[in-house]
């Protein structure tokens, strides 16, 4: 797929998880700088329209994928019919390793809470024989220093790692990625939020007949409302406003 489109001023790339593995192959073979790959979520697009910076950096981005079904209706509404669901951060790193786990492409989980990442990996190499995970990371709650981070980057750089997994949720895991594109010697970085917590089972998903109707957020809202109430229910309001008041400027 190729199809492209802007919502309130983010960039959005329209890809099946198999044309996302194979373009971000093709980036990884074509040896440039690290680049990155976001998924983009409605309050990731809220928070671009905010934060000028933080739209520079998902529009810089070698690929912005749509998280969230309300994405993929409003890509529809525009005339694009075929594309059917949305990138979520577990699906896509599971189709990534299961379709390049036997290419050698080396992976270094970097994001989740103490221990977390360490057992992704467990659960990653039991179900897919061949990958090759080099290293994980959890990073500390407290801001890491420049002497810290230089540290965690040689250790990146030393294992070999051809794409780091960045599990450290929007907007922090977009800005890190940013931030470390020159830092780091791998080819790409992959921001996939919670896909660490769900894939270790340390969270659950939301139930299969919620993602169908678009109403996973619902879910987390209800799984962690202290923490989430703000993103979901005064963004996704604001995200609302902007359309409607984006669509009636135009007119």
């Amino acid at each position: 797929m190729n199809d492209t489109i802007t919502i309130l001023g983010t960039r959005i790339n329209l890809e099946t998880y198999d044309s996302a593995v194979e373009k971000s192959e093709k980036y990884i073979n074509s040896k440039n700088s690290a680049g990155y790959v976001t998924l983009t979520c409605v309050d990731s697009v809220v928070n671009a329209y905010k934060n000028p910076l933080f739209k520079k950096i998902l529009n810089e981005s070698f690929l912005s994928l749509p998280d969230g079904l309300p994405l993929v209706w409003i890509a529809r509404s525009r005339g694009i019919k075929n594309i059917h669901t949305n990138t979520r951060g577990t699906s896509l790193m599971c189709k990534f390793i299961e379709n390049t786990c036997q290419k050698q492409y080396k992976h270094y989980f970097y994001g989740g809470k103490e221990g977390i990442a360490v057992e992704l990996k467990r659960i990653i190499e039991n179900k897919f024989k061949g990958v090759q995970i080099v290293g994980t990371y959890c990073p500390p709650f407290k801001k890491i220093t420049e002497d810290e981070d230089k540290k965690i980057c040689e250790v990146i750089n030393s294992s070999g790692a051809d794409i780091v997994w960045v599990g450290l949720g929007a907007p922090k895991q977009e800005l890190w990625m940013y931030e470390h594109r020159d830092k780091l010697n791998v080819s790409l970085m992959i921001g996939v939020g919670a896909a660490f917590d769900f894939l270790s089972g340390n969270k659950k998903e939301a139930p299969a007949w919620m993602k169908r109707i678009g109403l996973e957020w619902l879910y987390r809202l209800m799984s962690e409302p202290r923490r989430l109430w703000k993103r979901y229910l005064v963004g996704n309001s604001l995200f609302i406003y902007w359309l409607i008041k984006e669509k009636f400027s135009y007119k």
